[in-house]
């Protein structure tokens, strides 16, 4: 099941009643940015979900975990904050492809940024000429977080495709920038390698850290600076990784709850893992 961007907000509405849902700003098109925070530890932890609305399972993930989550010791040791649909405008397109069975590579892509065209909340950290990633931004600077975790979705590596196959279905990254002071990237690297770890166990079959894209792509996309696993730990000392799970794009309800089982097990292990750090 995917939830729409309205149940989104409706499920967020309710876990309100025990904890914060606030609005951090609108999106281009005038729709609701949420954050959601939850349990009582003093280790502020952001995590980010669906910056591309094509990619569903991040949002479904946590909706789950962040009902689960006062209820375990966890709850205790770490503050929460999860921004549910960082892009909600790209949401609401994607919504409408799956609902009248018009995905494809292409038209899905549209619902990436939801401005086709004209660019990528991912990659707008740096000069934030976006709303979605102004708003991301003063979450950052409002809450301070100790680290920040940016779940994404996959669509099979083109190498794999032409035996209609996916090798992997789960791999972190992190920024390979040189200037990022080695003690941060010490605790995001160890905290893939939890990821890694937590997702065997959930039988899944992860790949390498920055396994995923192979090549001069994943070279590039290592060190962009308007990235935001890049962008805050060069810029803001903040520890930052991507969950990169499959389960978007054209790919509507086939493979969501594998990307939600993933993403929820690498979650829980990397904030159990930072709570003792």
């Amino acid at each position: 099941m995917m939830h729409s961007y309205d149940e989104v907000v409706k499920e967020c509405t309710k876990l309100g009643r025990s904890n914060e849902v606030e609005t951090i700003g609108l999106s281009k098109y005038g729709n609701k940015i949420l954050l959601v925070s939850v349990g009582n530890g003093d280790k502020p932890v952001l995590v980010v979900c669906r910056q591309h609305g094509n990619e569903p399972t991040a949002t479904e993930a946590m909706l789950e975990y962040m009902e689960e989550i006062e209820k375990q010791p966890i709850g205790d040791k770490i503050r929460l904050f999860v921004i549910p649909v960082a892009n909600p405008d790209g949401a609401k397109i994607y919504e409408y492809l799956c609902k009248n069975n018009r995905t494809s590579l292409l038209t899905s892509y549209a619902a990436r940024s939801g401005r086709p065209y004209l660019g990528d909340i991912n990659r707008d950290h740096k000069k934030r000429k976006t709303p979605e990633a102004q708003a991301i931004f003063n979450t950052v600077k409002r809450v301070q977080p100790k680290l920040i975790l940016d779940l994404h979705n996959f669509f099979p590596a083109y190498r794999y495709f032409i035996f209609q196959n996916t090798l992997y279905n789960f791999c972190p990254a992190c920024s390979l920038h040189a200037k990022i002071k080695p003690e941060i990237r010490r605790i995001y690297y160890q905290l893939c390698k939890v990821s890694i770890e937590a997702v065997k166990q959930a039988g899944g079959n992860p790949a390498k850290i920055n396994g995923l894209w192979p090549g001069l792509d994943g070279r590039l996309t290592a060190v962009n600076e308007k990235i935001l696993e890049t962008y805050y730990p060069l810029y803001y000392d903040i520890p930052a990784l991507t969950l990169e799970a499959l389960g978007g794009f054209n790919m509507c309800s086939k493979r969501i709850n594998v990307g939600k089982r993933l993403h929820k097990a690498a979650v829980h292990a990397i904030l159990e893992a930072f709570a003792s750090m």
